[in-house]
């Protein structure tokens, strides 16, 4: 038995009928009599130092499991990946869009369970928004603070995964034997690699310099908010080699053309084209995003670049080697909360 044998395609087959069962306990106890009543509960809970206060059993071992593992957590691991985030936050939250969502709905399965949410086709600002939102929260350096929003966040987001689960099972025809159960582990922790290891590919395609060892502090800082929200630790890689190996096995087990994938994409790319009106990117956003991605995951995703598009869209790349071999932005989370919240006003 390798040491990487279990991340292999054959384990990970397994994964796909594994979910998050503390996770959807809660649901099965709340859902669909009770809703209204746990969103208020929800509601309540602003801030990792905020009491929950219910009396549902099944509620209090999902607390309580996220945050006695919180404890547990390497404070060395937290501020590398915290000092990682600061460093490079723009970038980040800009990759994030254009990157690491696409990027996840090129996973034909997993883009089934999104293509259902009317939110998401409608309003994929409203989407891209919350997501950053939560980056941001359990990325800064006072995410794991009391006053931080880490731990309410990954509650919340290990709640919204199981509720997404149960109306996949429940209003849809879901085949459990071809798609594997909905926001399955495999999903999960090809997920958790969008946010990191494939965020640190795109920061070196936007000209940074990162060291392998930088790129691994911020894959193992989401080794810890991976493990919150629960996903099983053999799917957290180890190291750089691992990580690798985990991205490929996923990419190559579930990236295929789908209609959901594309449906998603166009969605979200409909709105760039709107939010980068009157700046650089204006009428490059598809381009951009092709770039980001590579030829083959744009291929499965129907992005096409015309040839006048990729011709227009190469000094572009050498102005980001350019910017950051001469310094010319400096970024930081307080640069890119700031914008972030520009944003937010503006929608």
């Amino acid at each position: 038995m390798t040491s990487l044998s279990h991340i292999s395609k054959k384990n990970l087959t397994l994964f796909r009928q594994q979910t998050d069962p503390l996770a959807d306990a809660v649901i099965s106890a709340y859902f669909p009599e009770r809703r209204q009543e746990l969103q208020q509960v929800i509601d309540g809970f602003t801030s990792n130092s905020a009491e929950l206060i219910t009396s549902q059993e099944t509620l209090l071992v999902l607390y309580n499991d996220v945050r006695n593992k919180s404890e547990h957590l390497s404070p060395e691991v937290l501020k590398a990946g915290q000092q990682f985030f600061n460093q490079h936050a723009s970038d980040i939250m800009l990759l994030l869009g254009m990157l690491s969502l696409p990027y996840c709905y090129a996973a034909a399965n997993g883009a089934e369970v999104l293509i259902h949410s009317k939110r998401i086709l409608e309003e994929p600002e409203k989407r891209l928004l919350e997501t950053a939102e939560f980056v941001f929260n359990v990325c800064s350096r006072n995410a794991f603070k009391p006053k931080g929003k880490a731990l309410t966040d990954i509650l919340k987001v290990r709640l919204m995964h199981a509720a997404a689960r149960w109306y996949a099972k429940n209003t849809m025809e879901w085949n459990n034997e071809t798609l594997g159960e909905p926001v399955n582990q495999e999903d999960m922790a090809g997920t958790n690699l969008a946010f990191s290891l494939i965020v640190t590919r795109g920061l070196k395609k936007l000209g940074k310099g990162i060291s392998s060892d930088e790129a691994f502090s911020y894959i193992n800082y989401w080794n810890q908010i991976g493990w919150l929200l629960g996903v099983e630790k053999s799917l957290l890689p180890e190291n750089n080699k691992s990580a690798y190996v985990l991205e490929r096995n996923i990419r190559e087990r579930q990236f295929k053309p789908s209609e959901s994938g594309r449906m998603l994409t166009q969605s979200l790319l409909r709105y760039f084209e709107v939010a980068t009106k009157e700046s650089p990117l204006q009428g490059q956003s598809t381009t951009m995003v092709s770039y980001l991605l590579g030829e083959r995951v744009s291929d499965m995703l129907g992005l096409k670049s015309s040839v006048d598009d990729t011709m227009l869209f190469q000094p572009y790349k050498y102005f980001f080697k350019f910017q950051n071999a001469l310094s010319l932005r400096n970024d930081s989370y307080a640069a890119a909360l700031k914008q972030f919240k520009a944003v937010q006003k503006g929608t």
